[in-house]
Parts: C-alpha cells; structure tokens; sequence
C-alpha cells in the first residue's frame, strides 16, 4: 500500500490522509468484485451517503443546503451544480412518456409550464408545439417555413425533435439564471453575492422537478382513470407543495434574522410572485427553444 496520499502527496499515517481526507490507495479495492460487493452497496444503500443525505434534505428542508452552502459548511453534501444536473437526466428519463401539468386560467389559452414540458421523440410536430406553445405562434412560423404542420414527413419530424431537444437542455440552466437574477433583484440587500442566490435556485430548481416527477408517476400508474376530482387534487396538492416549500425556504434563507410577523407574510406573498415567475420564465425558456429549432431547420 501506498505510504504516500496519491491525491496530495502528504505522509499518510492511517487509511486517510490527513490534509486532504482522500483513502489511502489500496490495489485490492481496485477490483471488480469490491467494486460491486462494497463500493455500490455502501454508496447505494448508505442511508448517511452524501447522495441520500444531499436528496433527503432538499425534499424535506427548504432552504437548508443554500444555508449550508453559503455558511461554507459544503464537504457533506453533493455540489448544487452536480444535483441539478443529475436531478435534470432523471426528470427527462423519466417524463420520456410526455406526461406534464401545466398552471392555467379557465377560459383562456394561456398556461404556464410548472416544470419543463417532456419532449417524447416519437410524438408529431404538431403536438410538440402545442405543449410549448398554446397560441400558435410557433405553429405560423413553422408554417412559414415548411409548409402545413400536420403534413410534416417523418424526416422533417426527427430533424424537428432533435434540434429541439439539443437546444432544449442547454436553455433549461436560463431557466435557472433568470430566477436567480429574480433572487438577487428581490433580496441583493440581504445577501450581497449572486451566488448565494445562484445556489438557492439550484436547489429550488432541482425540486421542482423531483417533486414533479411525483406527479407523473401518478400518471404512469393510471390515477388518469381515478376520475377528474381526483387527479385536481393530485395536482393541486404538488403545486400547493412547491408553493409551501418556496415561502419556507425565502422565509429561512432570507428573513432568518427576522422574527417579525409581517416578515413571514411578506416571505408568503414573495413566494407567490416568484412562484408564477418561475412558471413564466420556465414557459418563456421552451417557447424560445421551439423558435430556435424552427429556424435551425
């Protein structure tokens, strides 16, 4: 065994290093056999393993690992930039069936996208447009194009998805940005840094779309055919959920050192405009996308 740390290359005098935390190198945990037999299982089934602490925490305390983050208490956990990444791979695997929800107002076409609307690549140009554009407008400019939607070849149909999934990924992370400029406009007194601000819309971000996916597990496992009053209910009790967490977590993350009344109820009515905005920017990121996509092909 090395008598070295491979990492820093400080004297080791145990199984870690002491200036760095790194294991002590060790040939006989390089197999594929301690691979699978120690290093998933302790990684997988460590209830106190960063990736279930870091998850857990997010799911269960708004605003706590932006605390942590900008206390410079960070070792513990999964970076915020790592769990929006991995959180944004699983919701586009897991929403490959197209399934979403969306914030409406009766009577209207406008809606707003709660999370990013699943782009399947099997589905027609037209439907893809739709989820992302409820006006049309992207409809006339395809039309403009390349002639009637619904005569779109499978070809044109594949080229489409594509470009619009490729473009799609990268625009997510504005998402994320215009909310944190949001942040900073609403709060910069407060916390002077963006990216104290930056951290908290990653993880506010990346639970949306783990809550989210609750959601559509619903719809995987046919609550579709539970009837309308329960599904509005569903939905209802995910989005009042979202809510609740967003004013909790600007209530700890921002007001911390308030203990006034009026700050939790100014924290309350926050929530519900950044909320909205947060649906808006969501709604705005994937119009631009279609738009892109459409005068990329």
């Amino acid at each position: 065994m090395s008598a070295t740390c491979a990492n820093c290359g400080h004297l080791l005098d145990g199984p870690y290093c002491s200036r760095c935390g790194e294991e002590r190198l060790d040939p006989a945990k390089l197999t594929v056999w301690h691979f699978l037999t120690r290093s998933v299982p302790a990684e997988v089934f460590d209830l106190d393993s960063k990736i279930w602490r870091t998850l857990w925490l997010l799911l269960s305390r708004p605003g706590f690992l932006a605390i942590e983050y900008a206390a410079g208490r960070r070792r513990r956990y999964v970076k915020p930039l790592r769990v929006l990444l991995t959180v944004i791979v699983v919701y586009a695997l897991s929403t490959a069936s197209g399934s979403n929800y969306t914030l409406g107002w009766k009577d209207t076409q406008f809606k707003l996208s709660v999370a990013p609307a699943p782009l399947p690549a099997g589905q027609s140009v037209d439907n893809t447009l739709l989820r992302i554009d409820r006006f049309g407008i992207l409809g006339r400019m395809y039309g403009e194009k390349m002639g009637p939607v619904d005569r779109a070849t499978d070809d044109v149909r594949g080229r489409f998805s594509g470009m619009l999934n490729a473009v799609a990924t990268p625009l997510s992370f504005t998402s994320v940005a215009l909310f944190a400029l949001a942040l900073y406009a609403c709060f910069r007194r407060r916390r002077a840094l963006f990216v104290e601000h930056a951290v908290f819309s990653m993880h506010y971000f990346s639970f949306v779309l783990l809550s989210s996916l609750i959601l559509i597990f619903g719809m995987s496992i046919g609550l579709k055919k539970s009837g309308f009053v329960f599904i509005g209910l569903w939905i209802f009790s995910v989005t009042l959920w979202q809510f609740a967490y967003l004013a909790v977590a600007i209530r700890r993350f921002y007001f911390a050192k308030s203990r006034k009344a009026v700050a939790r109820a100014f924290a309350v009515v926050l929530a519900a405009l950044l909320y909205v905005l947060n649906s808006f920017f969501i709604t705005a990121v994937q119009f631009l996308a279609g738009a892109v996509a459409i005068w990329r092909l």
